[in-house]
């Protein structure tokens, strides 16, 4: 069916003509402009053939206003094939199938780890009491304990990464000095 067309840009009209229901691209043939409309299957009560929702202005088209007016040809943005449909019906399908039996491995996983980690809690704060049970300073001395170890660590890995850092600095200079001489012998 051809439809009258007013451009949002210029104003100016053209007749646009389309078989397909849906969204359709029109190119303004005046100012190049794309034009954007909706065209809805019509309903069984109206007279007319069919219903235009236009995202841009469009009104049918008599045959006397036909000559006068530039023709262009619709793109349909999209209407999926039924093939299409039942591919992407297929794939969600084996999503869904494939979702629960990786949830039941996660889930495994995790329940492990929570069961090792709960059970090395247990041990070591069982160990943690008897110590403190043992001496009457119990608490002070874990305490002490654990800050000596924590500060220990800290400097362990402070002089751990100053060592690093002056053996990439060594291998830079000395790629670098023997870049430079490379390119001087060239």
């Amino acid at each position: 069916m051809k439809y009258k067309i007013k451009c949002s840009n210029c104003g100016k009209t053209f007749a646009a003509e389309t078989d397909k229901y849906g969204k359709n691209k029109f190119r303004c043939p005046y100012c190049g402009t794309i034009l954007l409309c909706n065209f809805e299957e019509p309903t069984p009560l109206h007279t007319t053939a069919r219903e235009v929702i236009p995202l841009s202005v469009a009104s049918p088209i008599t045959k006397r206003q036909i000559k006068d007016m530039p023709q262009v040809e619709s793109k349909l943005l999209h209407t999926p094939s039924k093939e299409a449909l039942l591919e992407m019906r297929s794939k969600l399908l084996e999503a869904s199938q494939h979702i629960p039996s990786t949830s039941v491995h996660t889930g495994s996983i995790l329940k492990n780890a929570t069961n090792y980690t709960s059970k090395f809690v247990a041990k070591s704060s069982s160990r943690l009491i008897k110590f403190q049970e043992k001496y009457k300073d119990g608490d002070l001395w874990i305490f002490f304990g654990a800050s000596f170890a924590f500060i220990a660590l800290t400097i362990a890995c402070l002089l751990a990464f100053a060592e690093l850092t002056k053996l990439l600095a060594e291998g830079h200079s000395w790629v670098f000095k023997h870049y430079i001489e490379l390119r001087n012998m060239l």
